[in-house]
């Protein structure tokens, strides 16, 4: 199966040491004042920023010169040579062919279209030609669109700051809705600061892009009108093309294989001296997956807890396929009895949940969704799929069915839950079976409660909406309606086929459907169109039937889709095992909350609605899992207190420009040709080509002067406009100064250890877990074991757990990992390689300078002792982590972030000192830069700064651990190999 190669090449950059410009343009925390984004959307906007960086920032000398359109062949040769690299097989890869003759030329329609707007080689447009895109394969109901349009802010701002080409930005979607649900969304993310101004495509010939200040012209199109020819419903892409110079943006728009599909085409020549990014939750060609950025399918979507598990009934709803009509009533009866029976079931889970937690707010309220293929009523009934289902459901809910089967369904269903068949979702904690009793004592009247909103069989009304867009059924002697039928035929389904049944006109104004989450609606029914455009938490049951085979495959991961998400406390949308903060509320519900957490699949044809949800699954060793089982140490104890831990804060102000730190470095044959083209070109030139207003203009003449500029020898300009727009950028840049300590914030600073995953198979990684647990408890103490050996009698848990629990150990090995308890360390084990072969493994240490400084404080602390009353230190991740020392680098121009790879903390009464280590210590200009930044916020006159915190005296100082023997004088002091200096009492 293709990987994801973009996303690779992008991980693979540090996002801390992209350039300043590019790190302050990403807001990747707040979508709008109401909603924040989520760790996976703010991943996916970072490596999007790496990406991009990668082809428009990576060499100095394109970036200069970001708006020319000459320099887009380097740019792709740039990102090219990033999958080069990675050893990908390029000529697979969006590889576009014709052969010598006319005929088998008009066989690829495709080459035709790109041959007149890309060069070719002998017939072939290669993937090089094609490489300004990339994909975010991304679940159903994980965001894309907030993504998206997170993304176009991303992409304004790095146009104002002259880092990318100013180019339109454009929106395609295969249909109104998602066009509609884009711009509702828009509507809401404009109410928080930058506004995109959304304008049908066919304006662009009549409007200029709009990019000034805080407003941006965001254009769109239905994707499947555009065409090469202009009709009354179509377009011809020629007439919009506008040179290519389009940032194009496809949200569900990469139908067709890209061997035969136009539009493909189309899309790619817009976006030639653009980008084309791509947004869907069900990418399966190969060149699309092998240029995704970010993946986070449904299965990393429920793998990571956003989801609920999936689950996949064993029985098929045979009686329903159309070559089984004389199938009798009874079996048609059994299954839709059984969904129904599991959709009441998870009912009373939820109710038991409110009940002894006190906590009405918990979960939501179980609905089931069943999907048909045809509703049409010129049909014979029969071959209606939705009327056979809501014929059968009718005899349920009015009690004329064979009540014989409901013990018997209930005990198949109990057999069920005991061979679990879990798609998504890691099932070893959801003991199905343990609920047997909970279903055998269901009753008929629980059902008719749960499902039908009344305590027992009655007749059914149907009542009517003001729009006659849907049908609400209702039982008579109930007070609201427990089904919705959502479908496009309303009107003829009740003159024609629930002609007869009593109707009643809704007194509500909006629709039961746009109100579902608070609804009573219990089960709702539509058809193949109704699975986009919707967003619920309640879904625990889908149906489906007469839905199957390869052309459904969008339709059923689309459909799923809607029904995993998942939101056990308002707000919190993961599973209650990944609440970290909430896991004390369900620490007595948890066997309850399990079939809540879980989505049940029925379906006429359950083979291939498996086979297209096992093939969303990557193979075994492609995908990255979060590994769990580390847990906080416990603090030191100071005077019976804990110890607490202090980390630097800093504070944005202006800068001081008479400060010679962070002033702008240039050489000075630039430094002179800037001056004279300040002085030569006019005013009304800056104003009208490049916005740059006359007080500006002033600003920048007074700051170009030998006191504010840093001459040195290399840093040169070819580009003066965008050396102007660096310079204005600096001007208003501001300075982080040191603005004290703080307290380590848990959930922020020091992360890591919460996502370190690996790609070994299911095995391995669960015995990597069980050794990551074992030595995280170290030595078990003899209350705990008692408490464990309580509960194993007590039959809570088996006698492999108990062992397992109880055996404690300071160290084990797993592969070439070292799993070791070392002692102060923040979090408890460290995982460490013994080599730089740990690919299968992130966010572990594994640089050789990292092990051995961690070998030898080891062994220095077998025959030393601290002279402090309490200490402890932590790795530090650079992807994750908070924890940073901010410095200028000269030889960019721009503010970066030096993390150095371990911080410890000391107190002996008042007196705290912070140290940061670094063993990589390089002898090299960066870290003597990132060196000249801890002296700017940490030293005066190469005296610490004391720094208070309530009673404690503090100072940070930092060591770069290895030999200095070529380092320059004025840096020696920072160098050191002696574990000693790290202890030391003087500051």
């Amino acid at each position: 199966m293709t990987s994801p190669i973009l996303e690779s090449i992008a991980n693979a950059v540090n996002y801390g040491e992209l350039p300043e410009n590019w790190r302050h343009s990403l807001d990747a925390d707040r979508f709008s004042d109401q909603k924040s984004l989520y760790d996976y959307q703010r991943n996916a906007l970072t490596l999007a920023a790496r990406a991009l960086y990668l082809y428009f920032g990576r060499d100095s000398g394109i970036l200069q010169n970001a708006a020319l359109p000459d320099q887009t062949p380097a740019r792709k040769d740039n990102l090219y040579d990033a999958y080069i690299q990675r050893q990908v097989d390029v000529q697979n890869i969006y590889r576009y062919e014709s052969q010598a003759n006319e005929r088998n030329r008009k066989q690829n329609p495709v080459f035709q279209i790109l041959e007149n707007y890309f060069p070719n080689h002998g017939d072939t447009v290669l993937f090089k030609h094609l490489i300004n895109r990339m994909g975010f394969w991304m679940a159903t109901g994980s965001g894309k669109t907030l993504v998206m349009i997170k993304l176009i802010e991303y992409l304004h701002r790095l146009i104002q700051c002259k880092q990318i080409p100013e180019r339109r930005f454009l929106v395609l979607a295969p249909s109104e809705h998602l066009l509609g649900q884009i711009e509702r969304t828009i509507e809401e993310f404009n109410q928080s600061g930058l506004i995109l101004d959304f304008v049908p495509l066919t304006k662009s010939m009549h409007t200029r892009q709009g990019l000034l200040g805080d407003t941006a012209t965001v254009y769109y199109h239905r994707s499947d009108n555009i065409s090469d020819v202009q009709k009354e419903a179509l377009i011809d892409f020629r007439r919009y093309e506008n040179d290519g110079k389009w940032y194009v943006f496809l949200d569900e728009a990469h139908k067709g294989a890209k061997d035969d599909s136009k539009r493909q085409a189309y899309y790619s020549v817009m976006a030639r001296e653009g980008f084309l990014f791509n947004f869907s939750a069900t990418f399966t060609d190969s060149s699309d997956i092998a240029t995704t950025v970010k993946k986070f399918n449904l299965e990393e979507f429920v793998g990571e807890g956003y989801g609920k598990r999936i689950y996949l009934n064993q029985d098929e709803f045979d009686s329903f396929r159309t070559r089984n009509i004389e199938l009798t009533h009874n079996e048609r009866q059994k299954v839709v009895l059984k969904s129904l029976l599991n959709l009441a079931f998870v009912s009373i889970c939820v109710g038991k949940i409110r009940e002894l937690t006190g906590d009405d707010s918990l979960y939501h309220s179980p609905l089931m969704l069943t999907l048909v293929n045809t509703v049409n009523t010129k049909i014979e009934k029969e071959k209606n799929d939705l009327w056979t289902f809501f014929q059968t459901l009718l005899e349920i809910a009015t009690g004329t069915f064979n009540s014989d089967i409901f013990s018997v369904v209930k005990n198949e269903l109990i057999q069920d839950w005991k061979n679990s068949n879990f798609l998504f979702g890691n099932s070893d904690d959801v003991n199905l079976g343990k609920h047997e009793e909970l279903m055998s004592g269901i009753t008929i009247s629980d059902l008719c409660e749960q499902v039908f909103l009344s305590r027992e069989h009655g007749a059914l009304q149907i009542v009517k909406s003001t729009d006659n867009k849907e049908i609400a059924i209702q039982m008579k002697n109930a007070d609201a309606p427990f089904a919705l039928i959502r479908i496009g035929q309303t009107t003829n389904w009740r003159t024609q086929l629930l002609r007869g049944y009593e109707e009643t006109l809704t007194l509500q104004e909006n629709s039961y459907f746009s109100n579902l989450e608070t609804s009573s609606i219990t089960i709702l029914m539509g058809s193949r169109s109704f699975f986009e455009s919707w967003d619920s938490n309640r879904p625990n049951v889908i149906n489906y039937i007469n839905i199957g085979g390869v052309e459904a495959k969008k339709f059923v991961i689309q459909s799923v889709g809607r029904g995993v998400r998942i939101e056990p406390v308002r707000s919190e949308r993961k599973r209650h095992e990944f609440l970290y903060e909430n896991r004390h509320l369900f620490e007595d519900i948890q066997d309850l909350t399990r079939p809540v957490e879980t989505l049940f699949l029925y379906a006429t044809n359950r083979k291939a609605i498996k086979s297209v949800l096992e093939g969303l699954k990557s193979e075994k060793t492609g995908k990255f899992e979060i590994i769990e089982g580390f847990v906080k140490a416990d603090a030191p104890k100071l005077n019976g207190n804990d110890m607490i831990l202090l980390v630097p804060q800093y504070r944005e102000a202006s800068r001081n420009e008479s400060s010679d730190y962070a002033k702008f470095a240039l050489n000075s044959a630039a430094f002179l040709r800037l001056g004279l083209y300040l002085e030569s070109t006019p005013d009304a030139v800056f104003l009208v080509r490049d916005g740059i207003p006359p007080s500006t203009l002033n600003r920048l003449r007074k700051f170009v002067d030998p006191s504010n500029i840093k001459l040195t020898s290399g840093k040169e300009y070819a580009d003066l406009n965008f050396l102007l727009f660096r310079l204005v950028s600096h001007m208003d840049s501001t300075e982080q100064f040191s603005d004290g300590v703080r307290k380590l914030n848990d959930e922020e600073d020091i992360v890591h250890f919460r996502k370190i995953r690996t790609r070994l198979s299911w095995g391995e990684a669960r015995d990597l877990t069980d050794k990551i647990i074992r030595v995280s408890r170290g030595q078990v103490s003899e209350e705990e074991t008692k408490s464990l050996a309580l509960k194993y009698a007590e039959n809570k848990i088996s006698l492999e757990e108990f062992q397992r629990k109880i055996n404690g150990a300071s160290e084990l090995k797993h592969r070439n990992l070292r799993i070791k308890h070392v002692q102060k360390h923040y979090y408890l084990p460290i995982v460490m390689a013994d080599s730089e072969n740990g690919d299968f493994i992130q966010h572990i240490v594994k640089e050789q300078s990292e092990v051995d400084f961690l070998n030898g404080l080891e062994t220095w602390l077998e025959t030393n002792k601290p002279e402090w009353s309490g200490w402890m230190f932590s790795k530090i991740d650079e992807y994750l982590d908070r924890i940073h020392i901010p410095y200028y680098n000269s030889e960019t121009n721009e503010y970066a972030r030096f993390i150095p790879d371990f911080i410890f903390w000391m107190c002996e009464g008042s007196d705290f000192r912070i140290v940061f280590v670094d063993p990589k210590g390089t002898v090299h200009k960066s870290a003597y830069l990132k060196i000249d930044g801890f002296m700017h916020l940490f030293e005066t006159n190469q005296m610490p700064v004391k720094f208070k915190y309530k009673n404690c005296n503090v100072c940070v100082r930092l060591l770069m651990f290895n030999d200095s023997s070529s380092v320059p004088a004025l840096y020696r002091r920072f160098w050191t190999l002696d574990y000693d200096r790290i202890f030391g009492k003087n500051c």
